[in-house]
């Protein structure tokens, strides 16, 4: 009786751990896809650990320390393939310590999280571990800089991100 306790406990940690929920298939839709994100506890738990120390618990970052709010501006970027890239190689999400299948479900519950109209839109693509394995490894040489290349980007589509002033004056 002991054994078969046992071996269901750890069964049940085992399903129940967050790399195991990295593994599971992701749905088809946009709807069933931002709840299966937003319903994620082990991109919680990750975003918690490696990107809140910066961007808050609540995703409005700190304006007056450089760190852009993600709420209802993240979501912009992925609509760029280079802004995809740019999201998965910023130092905070490239150099952390979770694997590309992890990071691309905290990238994934971000958006579902601080800009879950992208997913409403109906064009919203999740990341993938292989795109994520892709760009990952390619650190970025200046993130200010790219970070002002896409906001220009963006402002041409009549796109308002978050304001970053990180290097910039009157920070």
């Amino acid at each position: 009786m002991k054994a078969y306790l046992f071996t269901a406990l750890v069964g049940a940690l085992f399903i129940l751990s967050p790399a195991t929920q990295a593994k599971r298939p992701i749905p088809a839709t946009n709807a069933e896809q931002l709840a299966y994100f937003l319903g994620n506890e082990g991109a919680y738990k990750d975003y918690m650990l490696q990107c809140a120390g910066c961007h808050r618990f609540d995703g409005k970052g700190a304006e007056n320390r450089g760190i852009p709010s993600f709420v209802n501006s993240i979501g912009l970027f992925t609509r760029l393939p280079e802004g995809r890239s740019y999201m998965i190689r910023v130092p905070g999400a490239a150099q952390s310590q979770i694997n590309n299948d992890e990071l691309a479900l905290v990238l994934n519950w971000i958006v579902a999280n601080y800009s879950p109209e992208e997913y409403q839109s109906g064009h919203y693509r999740p990341f993938t571990a292989a795109e994520v394995g892709a760009s990952r490894r390619h650190r970025l040489a200046d993130v200010a800089a790219e970070r002002a290349r896409l906001e220009q980007i963006m402002q041409e589509k009549g796109w308002q991100p978050a304001n970053y002033l990180y290097g910039r004056a009157g920070r």
